[in-house]
Protein backbone atom coordinates (compact mmCIF):
# COMPACT_ATOMS: atom_id res chain seq x y z
CA UNK A 1 0.00 0.00 0.00
CA UNK A 2 2.75 2.16 0.66
CA UNK A 3 4.36 1.65 -2.21
CA UNK A 4 0.85 2.05 -4.71
CA UNK A 5 0.58 5.61 -2.61
CA UNK A 6 3.87 6.55 -3.36
CA UNK A 7 3.41 5.92 -7.36
CA UNK A 8 -0.34 7.60 -6.35
CA UNK A 9 1.35 10.55 -5.47
CA UNK A 10 3.87 10.49 -7.90
CA UNK A 11 1.15 10.25 -10.57
CA UNK A 12 -0.35 13.17 -9.79
CA UNK A 13 2.52 15.72 -9.56
CA UNK A 14 3.44 14.40 -13.15
CA UNK A 15 0.11 15.47 -14.42
CA UNK A 16 0.45 18.47 -12.64
CA UNK A 17 3.25 19.29 -14.66
CA UNK A 18 1.88 18.22 -17.95
CA UNK A 19 -1.12 20.43 -17.49
CA UNK A 20 1.31 23.24 -16.84
CA UNK A 21 2.86 22.32 -19.94
CA UNK A 22 0.52 21.36 -22.12
CA UNK A 23 -1.33 24.74 -21.59
CA UNK A 24 0.81 27.23 -21.27
CA UNK A 25 2.95 26.42 -25.14
CA UNK A 26 -0.75 26.83 -26.79
CA UNK A 27 -1.56 29.68 -24.77
CA UNK A 28 1.88 31.53 -25.31
CA UNK A 29 1.04 30.81 -29.12
CA UNK A 30 -2.56 31.91 -29.70
CA UNK A 31 -3.82 35.51 -29.23
CA UNK A 32 -7.03 36.10 -27.78
CA UNK A 33 -7.94 37.89 -31.30
CA UNK A 34 -6.98 34.79 -32.98
CA UNK A 35 -9.47 32.74 -30.87
CA UNK A 36 -12.33 35.03 -31.13
CA UNK A 37 -11.73 35.39 -35.30
CA UNK A 38 -11.63 31.74 -35.03
CA UNK A 39 -14.90 31.19 -33.37
CA UNK A 40 -17.12 34.33 -34.55
CA UNK A 41 -15.81 34.50 -37.69
CA UNK A 42 -14.27 37.14 -40.24
CA UNK A 43 -17.64 38.56 -41.32
CA UNK A 44 -17.62 41.00 -38.00
CA UNK A 45 -17.49 44.46 -38.88
CA UNK A 46 -14.73 46.21 -36.43
CA UNK A 47 -12.92 44.56 -33.55
CA UNK A 48 -14.79 45.51 -30.84
CA UNK A 49 -17.29 42.22 -30.38
CA UNK A 50 -14.32 40.08 -31.00
CA UNK A 51 -12.63 42.19 -27.61
CA UNK A 52 -15.59 41.60 -25.85
CA UNK A 53 -15.99 38.16 -26.53
CA UNK A 54 -12.41 38.04 -25.44
CA UNK A 55 -13.40 39.60 -22.27
CA UNK A 56 -16.11 37.48 -21.55
CA UNK A 57 -14.11 34.08 -21.64
CA UNK A 58 -11.24 35.49 -19.57
CA UNK A 59 -8.53 35.44 -22.50
CA UNK A 60 -6.85 38.56 -21.24
CA UNK A 61 -6.53 37.88 -17.45
CA UNK A 62 -3.08 37.03 -16.80
CA UNK A 63 -1.74 33.48 -18.19
CA UNK A 64 -1.46 32.05 -14.28
CA UNK A 65 -4.80 32.90 -14.17
CA UNK A 66 -6.22 31.33 -16.81
CA UNK A 67 -4.30 27.89 -15.71
CA UNK A 68 -5.94 28.06 -12.63
CA UNK A 69 -9.07 28.95 -13.66
CA UNK A 70 -8.88 26.20 -16.12
CA UNK A 71 -7.32 23.64 -13.96
CA UNK A 72 -10.01 24.45 -11.37
CA UNK A 73 -12.75 23.74 -14.47
CA UNK A 74 -10.85 20.49 -15.04
CA UNK A 75 -11.05 19.36 -11.60
CA UNK A 76 -15.19 19.83 -11.72
CA UNK A 77 -14.77 18.06 -15.16
CA UNK A 78 -15.54 20.86 -17.55
CA UNK A 79 -12.78 21.08 -20.13
CA UNK A 80 -13.69 24.54 -21.43
CA UNK A 81 -15.25 25.63 -25.10
CA UNK A 82 -14.20 24.05 -28.23
CA UNK A 83 -12.50 26.70 -30.43
CA UNK A 84 -13.21 25.07 -33.83
CA UNK A 85 -17.08 23.91 -33.30
CA UNK A 86 -17.92 26.94 -31.24
CA UNK A 87 -19.52 29.76 -33.25
CA UNK A 88 -21.19 33.41 -32.34
CA UNK A 89 -24.78 31.56 -32.35
CA UNK A 90 -23.81 28.21 -30.65
CA UNK A 91 -21.10 27.61 -28.07
CA UNK A 92 -20.08 23.72 -28.14
CA UNK A 93 -18.42 22.26 -24.98
CA UNK A 94 -14.86 20.06 -25.38
CA UNK A 95 -16.95 17.54 -23.25
CA UNK A 96 -19.49 17.41 -25.69
CA UNK A 97 -16.94 17.38 -28.50
CA UNK A 98 -15.19 14.34 -26.68
CA UNK A 99 -18.63 12.57 -26.45
CA UNK A 100 -18.44 8.96 -27.64
CA UNK A 101 -14.67 9.87 -29.18
CA UNK A 102 -13.42 7.82 -26.26
CA UNK A 103 -15.34 4.85 -26.21
CA UNK A 104 -15.23 4.02 -30.16
CA UNK A 105 -11.29 4.15 -29.63
CA UNK A 106 -11.71 1.93 -26.18
CA UNK A 107 -13.83 -0.54 -28.65
CA UNK A 108 -10.95 -0.32 -31.45
CA UNK A 109 -7.74 -0.92 -29.29
CA UNK A 110 -9.48 -3.52 -26.84
CA UNK A 111 -10.67 -6.14 -29.27
CA UNK A 112 -7.60 -6.22 -31.05
CA UNK A 113 -5.58 -6.21 -28.11
CA UNK A 114 -6.82 -8.89 -26.61
CA UNK A 115 -6.79 -11.35 -29.64
CA UNK A 116 -3.54 -10.21 -29.85
CA UNK A 117 -2.27 -11.46 -26.93
CA UNK A 118 -4.26 -14.33 -26.74
CA UNK A 119 -2.48 -15.60 -30.03
CA UNK A 120 1.10 -14.30 -29.17
CA UNK A 121 1.11 -16.67 -26.43
CA UNK A 122 0.97 -19.67 -27.84
CA UNK A 123 3.84 -17.95 -31.24
CA UNK A 124 5.99 -17.10 -28.32
CA UNK A 125 5.77 -20.36 -26.11
CA UNK A 126 5.39 -22.96 -29.21
CA UNK A 127 8.64 -20.57 -30.75
CA UNK A 128 10.58 -21.47 -26.80
CA UNK A 129 10.05 -24.78 -26.68
CA UNK A 130 11.12 -25.47 -30.58
CA UNK A 131 14.29 -22.81 -30.65
CA UNK A 132 16.48 -22.83 -33.43
CA UNK A 133 14.13 -25.11 -35.08
CA UNK A 134 12.90 -24.52 -38.84
CA UNK A 135 9.62 -23.54 -37.05
CA UNK A 136 11.24 -21.03 -35.19
CA UNK A 137 13.03 -19.15 -37.60
CA UNK A 138 9.89 -19.23 -39.56
CA UNK A 139 7.97 -17.26 -37.52
CA UNK A 140 10.93 -14.81 -35.84
CA UNK A 141 11.39 -13.63 -39.35
CA UNK A 142 7.78 -13.45 -39.91
CA UNK A 143 7.21 -11.60 -36.43
CA UNK A 144 10.03 -9.50 -36.97
CA UNK A 145 8.65 -8.24 -40.25
CA UNK A 146 5.53 -7.47 -38.51
CA UNK A 147 7.15 -5.85 -35.64
CA UNK A 148 9.19 -3.29 -37.79
CA UNK A 149 6.86 -2.03 -40.70
CA UNK A 150 5.83 1.11 -40.00
CA UNK A 151 2.22 1.83 -39.29
CA UNK A 152 1.19 3.83 -42.55
CA UNK A 153 2.65 1.43 -44.43
CA UNK A 154 0.61 -1.63 -42.69
CA UNK A 155 -2.68 0.48 -43.00
CA UNK A 156 -1.79 1.13 -46.88
CA UNK A 157 -1.13 -2.38 -47.58
CA UNK A 158 -4.39 -3.67 -45.56
CA UNK A 159 -6.29 -0.95 -47.69
CA UNK A 160 -4.94 -1.72 -51.10
CA UNK A 161 -4.69 -5.89 -51.04
CA UNK A 162 -7.72 -6.08 -48.98
CA UNK A 163 -10.41 -3.30 -49.78
CA UNK A 164 -9.39 -2.70 -53.12
CA UNK A 165 -7.51 -5.66 -54.44
CA UNK A 166 -9.91 -8.57 -52.87
CA UNK A 167 -12.52 -6.09 -51.45
CA UNK A 168 -12.64 -7.25 -48.15
CA UNK A 169 -13.70 -4.77 -45.98
CA UNK A 170 -13.74 -0.58 -46.86
CA UNK A 171 -11.23 1.71 -46.72
CA UNK A 172 -13.18 4.03 -44.51
CA UNK A 173 -15.52 4.04 -41.76
CA UNK A 174 -18.95 5.31 -42.87
CA UNK A 175 -19.43 8.89 -41.22
CA UNK A 176 -22.57 7.37 -39.11
CA UNK A 177 -20.68 5.92 -36.84
CA UNK A 178 -19.81 9.43 -35.29
CA UNK A 179 -23.70 9.97 -34.71
CA UNK A 180 -24.20 6.95 -33.00
CA UNK A 181 -24.11 6.82 -28.95
CA UNK A 182 -21.51 5.12 -26.84
CA UNK A 183 -24.55 2.57 -25.98
CA UNK A 184 -25.42 2.39 -29.93
CA UNK A 185 -22.14 1.87 -31.20
CA UNK A 186 -21.85 -1.52 -30.05
CA UNK A 187 -24.61 -2.76 -32.87
CA UNK A 188 -23.05 -0.48 -35.43
CA UNK A 189 -20.22 -2.02 -35.24
CA UNK A 190 -21.45 -5.63 -35.25
CA UNK A 191 -24.20 -4.14 -38.08
CA UNK A 192 -21.33 -3.20 -40.56
CA UNK A 193 -18.39 -5.31 -38.92
CA UNK A 194 -17.07 -5.14 -42.92
CA UNK A 195 -16.32 -1.24 -41.93
CA UNK A 196 -14.14 -2.06 -39.11
CA UNK A 197 -12.42 -5.32 -40.04
CA UNK A 198 -9.19 -3.62 -41.70
CA UNK A 199 -8.80 -0.96 -38.84
CA UNK A 200 -9.49 -3.82 -36.13
CA UNK A 201 -6.56 -5.79 -38.32
CA UNK A 202 -4.03 -3.03 -38.42
CA UNK A 203 -4.45 -2.89 -34.56
CA UNK A 204 -3.90 -6.46 -34.48
CA UNK A 205 -0.82 -6.78 -36.97
CA UNK A 206 1.27 -3.81 -35.45
CA UNK A 207 0.24 -5.19 -31.71
CA UNK A 208 1.06 -9.15 -32.06
CA UNK A 209 4.70 -8.87 -33.16
CA UNK A 210 5.94 -7.20 -30.25
CA UNK A 211 3.73 -9.53 -28.06
CA UNK A 212 5.12 -12.55 -29.47
CA UNK A 213 8.81 -11.17 -29.10
CA UNK A 214 8.22 -10.62 -25.51
CA UNK A 215 6.58 -13.73 -24.70
CA UNK A 216 8.83 -16.20 -26.88
CA UNK A 217 12.40 -13.99 -24.72
CA UNK A 218 10.11 -14.63 -21.47
CA UNK A 219 9.73 -18.07 -21.81
CA UNK A 220 13.59 -18.84 -22.43
CA UNK A 221 13.96 -17.26 -19.43
CA UNK A 222 11.77 -19.78 -17.55
CA UNK A 223 12.38 -22.32 -19.48
CA UNK A 224 16.81 -22.19 -17.48
CA UNK A 225 15.18 -22.11 -14.43
CA UNK A 226 15.73 -24.66 -12.34
CA UNK A 227 12.16 -25.88 -10.75
CA UNK A 228 11.84 -26.29 -14.77
CA UNK A 229 14.90 -28.70 -14.99
CA UNK A 230 13.51 -30.55 -11.65
CA UNK A 231 10.24 -31.04 -13.18
CA UNK A 232 11.86 -32.41 -16.41
CA UNK A 233 13.92 -34.93 -14.53
CA UNK A 234 11.39 -35.66 -12.67
CA UNK A 235 9.69 -37.15 -15.72
CA UNK A 236 7.22 -34.81 -16.01
CA UNK A 237 5.58 -34.71 -19.88
CA UNK A 238 6.23 -31.65 -21.88
CA UNK A 239 2.94 -30.34 -21.99
CA UNK A 240 2.73 -30.67 -18.27
CA UNK A 241 5.80 -28.48 -17.90
CA UNK A 242 4.47 -26.05 -20.69
CA UNK A 243 1.22 -25.52 -18.60
CA UNK A 244 1.90 -26.07 -15.32
CA UNK A 245 5.64 -24.41 -14.67
CA UNK A 246 6.39 -21.79 -17.88
CA UNK A 247 3.39 -20.20 -18.78
CA UNK A 248 1.94 -18.19 -16.04
CA UNK A 249 5.87 -16.77 -14.74
CA UNK A 250 6.33 -15.90 -18.84
CA UNK A 251 3.21 -14.21 -18.92
CA UNK A 252 4.15 -12.04 -16.10
CA UNK A 253 6.17 -9.54 -18.62
CA UNK A 254 3.15 -9.32 -20.66
CA UNK A 255 0.87 -8.15 -18.14
CA UNK A 256 3.15 -5.17 -17.67
CA UNK A 257 2.75 -4.37 -21.56
CA UNK A 258 -1.20 -4.55 -21.13
CA UNK A 259 -1.17 -2.14 -18.61
CA UNK A 260 1.17 -0.11 -20.58
CA UNK A 261 -1.20 -0.40 -24.04
CA UNK A 262 -3.68 2.17 -22.20
CA UNK A 263 -2.62 4.80 -23.69
CA UNK A 264 -2.42 3.20 -26.96
CA UNK A 265 -6.37 4.65 -27.09
CA UNK A 266 -5.20 7.62 -28.01
CA UNK A 267 -1.62 7.61 -29.57
CA UNK A 268 -1.58 3.86 -30.61
CA UNK A 269 -4.19 3.96 -32.75
CA UNK A 270 -3.66 7.53 -33.74
CA UNK A 271 -2.52 6.58 -36.90
CA UNK A 272 -5.21 3.90 -37.85
CA UNK A 273 -7.97 6.50 -36.95
CA UNK A 274 -6.62 8.93 -39.49
CA UNK A 275 -5.84 6.11 -42.61
CA UNK A 276 -9.41 4.43 -42.19
CA UNK A 277 -11.38 7.60 -41.01
CA UNK A 278 -12.59 6.45 -37.43
CA UNK A 279 -14.49 8.61 -35.58
CA UNK A 280 -12.01 8.19 -32.59
CA UNK A 281 -9.79 10.32 -29.99
CA UNK A 282 -7.11 9.65 -32.88
CA UNK A 283 -8.44 11.21 -35.62
CA UNK A 284 -10.22 13.92 -33.11
CA UNK A 285 -6.29 14.79 -31.81
CA UNK A 286 -5.29 15.02 -35.52
CA UNK A 287 -8.19 17.42 -36.49
CA UNK A 288 -7.81 19.46 -33.50
CA UNK A 289 -3.96 20.00 -33.90
CA UNK A 290 -4.39 21.05 -37.60
CA UNK A 291 -7.44 22.97 -36.65
CA UNK A 292 -5.83 25.21 -33.62
CA UNK A 293 -8.60 24.23 -31.48
CA UNK A 294 -6.01 23.90 -28.10
CA UNK A 295 -8.77 23.58 -26.02
CA UNK A 296 -9.43 20.03 -26.83
CA UNK A 297 -5.63 19.28 -27.65
CA UNK A 298 -5.24 20.09 -23.93
CA UNK A 299 -7.90 17.52 -23.16
CA UNK A 300 -6.55 14.46 -25.19
CA UNK A 301 -3.64 15.22 -24.06
CA UNK A 302 -3.98 14.91 -20.24
CA UNK A 303 -6.34 12.06 -20.65
CA UNK A 304 -3.25 10.53 -22.68
CA UNK A 305 -1.52 11.19 -19.34
CA UNK A 306 -4.05 10.13 -17.26
CA UNK A 307 -3.85 7.27 -18.86
CA UNK A 308 -0.08 6.70 -19.12
CA UNK A 309 -0.14 6.78 -15.27
CA UNK A 310 -2.80 4.60 -14.47
CA UNK A 311 -1.50 1.97 -17.05
CA UNK A 312 1.84 2.06 -15.08
CA UNK A 313 0.10 1.43 -12.17
CA UNK A 314 -2.26 -1.22 -13.20
CA UNK A 315 0.72 -2.89 -15.02
CA UNK A 316 2.62 -2.67 -11.35
CA UNK A 317 -0.82 -3.90 -9.62
CA UNK A 318 -1.30 -6.88 -12.40
CA UNK A 319 2.42 -8.23 -11.60
CA UNK A 320 2.21 -8.04 -8.18
CA UNK A 321 -0.78 -10.38 -7.90
CA UNK A 322 0.60 -12.52 -11.10
CA UNK A 323 3.96 -12.89 -9.05
CA UNK A 324 3.96 -14.10 -5.23
CA UNK A 325 7.79 -13.08 -5.48
CA UNK A 326 7.55 -9.42 -5.95
CA UNK A 327 4.48 -9.45 -3.12
CA UNK A 328 6.87 -11.09 -0.63
CA UNK A 329 9.78 -8.90 -1.52
CA UNK A 330 7.72 -5.92 -1.03
CA UNK A 331 7.02 -7.41 2.77
CA UNK A 332 10.90 -8.09 3.49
Amino acid sequence: MRYLLRRFVQGIFILLGVSMITFFLPTLYFSPLALAIQVLGHNRTGSTAYHIWATQHGLYRPIYERYWSWLDGVLHGNFGISYTNSNRYHTVTVNEVLGGNIWRSVWLVTIPTIASILIAIPIGLTQAMRRNKPYDHIMTTGVYVLYSTPAVLVCILLAFYFAIKLHIGTVGVNPLAQQQSPSQFPGFMLHNWTQFLLPFAAILFLSIGGLSRYMRGSALDTLVQDYVRTARAKGASPARVLFRHVLRPSVIPLLQIVGLTLPAIIGGALIVEDIFNFPGMGLLAVQSVEMGDFNTVLAITLFTAVLTVVGNLLADVLTAAADPRIRLGARI
